[in-house]
C-alpha cells in the first residue's frame, strides 16, 4: 500500500534514543516522496509498481535531494539541526527501501549491483505491518518516558 505510516514505528524508536540527532518530521517526509513512484504507476496500471527509486541508490539519492526542502518544512513547526535532517532523511530513504524489499518482490534493493529481491519473504506483508505498528508504540513509549525525564531533570 503506498504511502503506508507503518514505516514511521522503527523510526519512533530511533527518535526515542537519539531526539536531537534524528527528525522524524524529515523522516516521514522522505517516505512519502518515495511512495509517490508506486502510487503513480499503480494509477498508470504500471508494473513493477516499485522502480529506480526503491532501490538503496535510487532512495539515497532521493533522500539528499529532499534535505533542504524538509528541513524548511518541519523547521516551520519545530526546531531541526541539520544533522538531524540530514540522518531522518536518509535512514528514511535507506530503510524504506530495506522494509517494502520485504515484503514486495517487485523491490530491486541492490540494484544496479544485483539483480532480483533477496530480502523478500513471502507471506510477511501482515506481521512486518504488525511489527512496524509494534515497534512505533514501544517507541511512543519510549519516547515520552524520555520525554518525562527531561522534564524533571
Amino acid at each position: 500500500m503506498p504511502v503506508t505510516p507503518f514505516h514511521l514505528g522503527p523510526a519512533v524508536i530511533v527518535k526515542a534514543a537519539c531526539p536531537r540527532w534524528f527528525s522524524l518530521g524529515v523522516f516521514a517526509i522522505v517516505q512519502a516522496a518515495l511512495d509517490v513512484e508506486p502510487t503513480w504507476n499503480i494509477v498508470a496500471g504500471r508494473y513493477p509498481v516499485h522502480g529506480g527509486l526503491h532501490t538503496l541508490p535510487g532512495a539515497l539519492l532521493l533522500s539528499a535531494a529532499v534535505i533542504v526542502p524538509a528541513r524548511h518544512v518541519v523547521a516551520r513547526f519545530f526546531p531541526v539541526s541539520w544533522t538531524a535532517a540530514v540522518t531522518g532523511a536518509l535512514v528514511g530513504g535507506g530503510s524504506h527501501v530495506l522494509l517494502d524489499a520485504v515484503i514486495h518482490p517487485d523491490v530491486v534493493p541492490f540494484a544496479p549491483w544485483l539483480a532480483g529481491n533477496a530480502l523478500f519473504v513471502p507471506g510477511s506483508f501482515v506481521w512486518m505491518h504488525v511489527g512496524c505498528a509494534a515497534a512505533g508504540l514501544l517507541g511512543g513509549v519510549a519516547w515520552y518516558a524520555r520525554q518525562g525525564r527531561a522534564a524533571t531533570a
